[in-house]
């Protein structure tokens, strides 16, 4: 919210500035916590799942031993081992598919806010562009990291209208008046901080570039 779109003294303004920007913090500290606590569920749930699904296959050949039968054993033995393997996938498609969800959750409660149709592009298009290899997260094209995809769609002037994050006063930050001096060089900036100073100040990060 821009409250300089409203008649306002300097003083209620400010007020005003100081206290959505905390609400805000908060609501997204509070966001942050429970996509947090949603993945530990998540993860829990899959290796509960696995994990009762070995129990029960365990506990079938265990019987089928004791019956001292031993082509009946063989049969539980190859249809255990296709059951867990069956399982053993659907872990792993589970896992990948919260792997990207959680990733696209953070994206999406960190840097945009909305729900409006530009704001689905944007996230659609992280989404479309990154996969999960061996657990990991990656993009869909090797010669960029998930980072670089990032910064390129928070810097994107088209996506300018959805980006909610902004530089703070510390360390790094441009601040109001702090000046070319105040600010990291780009080299000791993350992805994401360097992409935020180009949205946030493309002037400053051009000169930057120069350095």
């Amino acid at each position: 919210m821009n409250f300089n779109d409203y008649d306002l003294s300097d003083e209620l303004r400010a007020r005003l500035t100081t206290d959505y920007d905390a609400n805000v913090s908060d609501l997204k500290a509070k966001n942050t916590e429970l996509i947090e606590r949603e993945k530990l569920q998540k993860e829990a749930n899959e290796s509960l799942k696995l994990s009762h699904a070995t129990d029960a296959e365990k506990a079938k050949l265990d019987i089928a031993e004791a019956s001292g039968n031993v082509k009946t054993y063989k049969k539980q033995l190859a249809e255990s081992k296709e059951t867990l393997n069956s399982v053993r996938h659907e872990f792993s498609q589970e896992k990948d598919e919260r792997i990207k969800l959680d990733a696209l959750n953070v994206f999406s409660a960190n840097l945009v806010s909305g729900s409006d149709m530009g704001r689905k592009g944007m996230i659609d298009t992280f989404k479309e562009n990154t996969k999960v290899v061996d657990g990991v997260l990656v993009t869909n094209d090797p010669s960029m990291t998930v980072e670089s995809l990032t910064s390129s769609l928070i810097t994107d002037k088209a996506n300018a209208g959805y980006v909610v994050v902004k530089v703070g006063s510390g360390a790094g930050s441009t601040g109001s008046n702090g000046g070319f001096s105040s600010v990291k060089s780009l080299k000791d900036m993350t992805a994401t901080e360097e992409a935020i100073l180009a949205n946030e100040d493309p002037a400053l990060y051009q000169l930057l570039l120069t350095k």
